[in-house]
């Protein structure tokens, strides 16, 4: 009976996710989504499963109207993904292999919308995002025509010079955008549904203890070759398709640099007995100050041995 009543319960949160994505809360309830899903594939048998995601579908679909097709549509989108994952939590599989899956699922599944999207409906994502950055960028322009008799108008104004590089570095950044989206969505899912699951009787693997993370010395030789094509590459390189790829494995290293900071971070806060606000802080610092060159503090705790001097000082 608990069982049950706990499905229920989850089968409404599912409902309530599904309406915010015609929200702007979906910016944030997105990654939050296959939650639901998960655990109640997990839990469940498959018929079970569908007996409580479809009615929420349906009233969905019949609550928003003419949108309730686009609302299907993401939910039939990321159910995909939970799938996948739930699928993975009954065999038990590791958590590392369970993330990954997740993750690559979603962006396999963005690919193929999209080349479905192009190919049968003529939709071109870079179209799109120069019409969205056009229309963001409006306020600016007519701020920069009421004060252009001030002299302030040339520090406000976007021309169509510099929306069509910006709109082209977004599109160009498209792959690193989503490849990072897809791994906290499914680290979050992955952090939310664990324990919960063994809550509800189901024990599966976790994750090592994040401060005791450590990615790989490759990783820092990858980032010097990349250093090393940008900065020797010229425009030849940047424009092409080599560009591109150094467009967005440069970022990506750097944010895989800021999670290995944030685990020392934590490693230290463990091994010095802080209060464990201090590390959490500085996340928050280091992604809402993203101009401080944390992922610095990264390379090095990957290149040296930080940890065992921080390890052996407290001897």
């Amino acid at each position: 009976m608990k069982l049950r009543w706990t499905s229920v319960a989850w089968s409404i949160v599912y409902l309530l996710l599904l309406f915010s994505l015609a929200t702007p809360l979906a910016v944030v309830t997105v990654f939050f989504i296959l939650v639901p899903t998960v655990l109640l594939y997990s839990t469940l048998s498959r018929r079970l499963f569908l007996l409580h995601i479809v009615p929420a579908w349906i009233l969905a679909a019949i609550l928003f109207g003419s949108s309730g097709p686009i609302i299907l549509l993401q939910a039939l989108y990321f159910i995909i993904p939970s799938i996948v994952m739930g699928e993975l939590y009954k065999k038990r599989a590791p958590a590392f292999r369970t993330v990954m899956m997740g993750a690559g699922t979603i962006l396999v599944e963005f690919l193929l919308v999209l080349l479905i999207s192009t190919v049968l409906f003529d939709f071109h994502l870079s179209w799109a995002i120069e019409d969205m950055i056009n229309t963001m960028m409006e306020p600016f322009r007519n701020a920069a025509d009421s004060t252009i008799g001030t002299g302030l108008g040339s520090n406000l104004v976007w021309s169509p010079e510099m929306i069509q590089q910006f709109s082209s570095l977004t599109v160009r950044m498209l792959p690193f955008t989503l490849i990072v989206c897809s791994l906290i969505m499914a680290a979050v899912t992955q952090a939310i549904s664990r324990p919960t699951l063994g809550s509800m009787g189901l024990i599966v693997p976790k994750m090592p203890a994040f401060r005791n993370w450590r990615l790989p010395r490759s990783l820092i030789w990858y980032y010097l070759i990349c250093l090393i094509l940008n900065m020797l590459g010229g425009a030849a390189i940047s424009e092409g398709f080599l560009g591109t790829i150094l467009v967005n494995l440069t970022p990506l290293l750097q944010f895989l640099f800021m999670i290995q900071a944030a685990s020392l971070f934590f490693f230290i806060a463990y091994q010095r007995k802080w209060n464990p606000v201090l590390p959490i802080l500085l996340v928050i610092a280091m992604v809402f100050i993203p101009f401080l060159p944390f992922w610095i503090v990264g390379i090095a705790d990957i290149a040296f041995p930080l940890r065992d001097m921080i390890t052996k000082s407290k001897r």
